[in-house]
């Protein structure tokens, strides 16, 4: 059986690949072996490894995540009819008749036999969960979908996180996510998304948020490659405005484990920055965390995990944040992470034993100290990071004021 992909959504809807066996890479880069030009891919998004009638996709780091019947996935087998989501484009999986050379046409709605429809969400546009009646989708993440929703009591608009189904069905992580989640509802501050409440209703799992109208640091580094480089004081805007965030979490001793470009936002109005989804990966400890990611496969985004984390998550603390800020700062001034592979061995290789290029090869106008400092937070062995995001902001600083750059 000859397997294909059909590009079923997107600017390229209709396009065709067929899958041969042996890995194949997916993305926007001229040398992927499947090239699409969606501006939102990454230029190696993901692979797919094809053994016989057997099919693995793998994410590769990807800044949106990559997506099969709407749950996002590190690995996942595939079986005929999955629909598969990169960036704004969908696929469908599906075999060709080798005889007739016709496509085995499978409608997306239709359960196959050994096909598991996960993380589907009823269609939730119009309705009202605990006084939050749900307006628009604004994206997908790893752990559910996020819609901007009108706050019925307070008129007011707010960000809702609805969890995917397979993270929210046992009542004790439930009851531990919530608890977790409402130990940010005390905290305010400038350059933290603010958490408004957290709760079960109705069998979903929700946590309603300050709405940041504006940009994730995802989305315009995806611009970058289109668009070519930013002023590098934006990355130091980015930088200075995070870390702020990350001190005040810090002194309430939360470690944020899961920082990524993804959420990263700068709102529109005033260029502020905000850190979101603060207390995240700690509420999705234990059997959520295993119901997001295969057993074994780490969790995150692997390009901004830290070298300590990729072996022992226990090791992490708030150096690793530290880490991941230096990931985004760096990808803003360069258009990538500081590494790329086709394959989670590759990256973790990568992420635990190669130096970052100079930014400077991309960014030839980015300032000597901060590149020092993106280069200091994406040290190798923690020790040789800034030891608490106090510190780092004290070069922040530093800078800021030497180069008279208003933040």
């Amino acid at each position: 059986m000859k397997l294909r992909l059909t590009v079923i959504g997107g600017e390229e809807a209709g396009r065709l690949f067929d899958l041969a066996d042996g890995v194949t890479s997916f993305g926007r880069s001229q040398n992927a072996k499947m090239q699409i030009g969606d501006p939102s891919v990454s230029r190696q998004h993901c692979v797919f490894e094809v053994s016989g009638t057997t099919v693995e996709i793998i994410d590769s780091g990807s800044s949106s995540g990559t997506f099969v019947n709407s749950q996002a996935v590190q690995r996942r087998t595939l079986s005929i009819g999955d629909e598969i989501r990169v960036g704004n484009t969908n696929l469908r999986l599906g075999s060709v008749d080798s005889e007739q050379h016709t496509m085995t046409a499978v409608p997306g709605n239709l359960k196959l036999p050994g096909t598991e429809v996960k993380g589907q969400l009823p269609d939730l546009i119009g309705s009202t969960i605990h006084g939050y009646k749900i307006e628009n989708k604004l994206g997908e993440g790893r752990s559910g979908t996020i819609f901007s929703a009108k706050d019925v009591p307070r008129d007011r608009v707010v960000a809702l996180k609805i969890l995917w189904p397979e993270v929210s069905r046992n009542t004790e992580d439930m009851q531990r996510f919530v608890r977790a989640m409402k130990t940010m509802f005390p905290i305010r501050h400038e350059n933290l998304v603010q958490i408004y409440n957290a709760g079960r209703s109705d069998d979903i799992t929700w946590v309603a948020m300050e709405y940041v109208d504006g940009e994730t640091m995802s989305q315009v580094i995806t611009r970058i490659g289109t668009a070519g480089m930013l002023d590098w004081d934006y990355a130091f805007r980015v930088a200075v405005h995070t870390a702020r965030g990350l001190e005040a979490a810090f002194k309430h001793q939360i470690i944020h484990r899961n920082i990524t470009s993804e959420n990263i936002l700068m709102r529109t109005a005033d260029q502020v920055v905000k850190l979101g989804d603060t207390m995240l990966a700690k509420a999705l400890e234990g059997s959520m965390t295993r119901q997001i990611t295969l057993p074994g496969q780490l969790v995150g985004e692997m390009a901004y995990m830290s070298p300590e984390a990729t072996s022992d998550s226990a090791a992490e603390d708030g150096r690793s944040d530290i880490y991941a800020l230096g990931v985004t700062c760096y990808a803003l001034l360069t258009g990538r992470p500081p590494f790329e592979a086709h394959s989670l061995p590759a990256m973790l290789d990568k992420v635990r034993n190669e130096t970052p290029e100079s930014p400077r090869k991309y960014q030839l106008a980015i300032n000597d100290q901060f590149e020092g400092c993106v280069m200091k937070m994406l040290a190798k062995r923690p020790d040789d990071r800034y030891q608490s995001p106090t510190a780092l902001l004290k070069d922040l600083n530093h800078i800021a004021a030497f180069a008279n750059v208003d933040v």
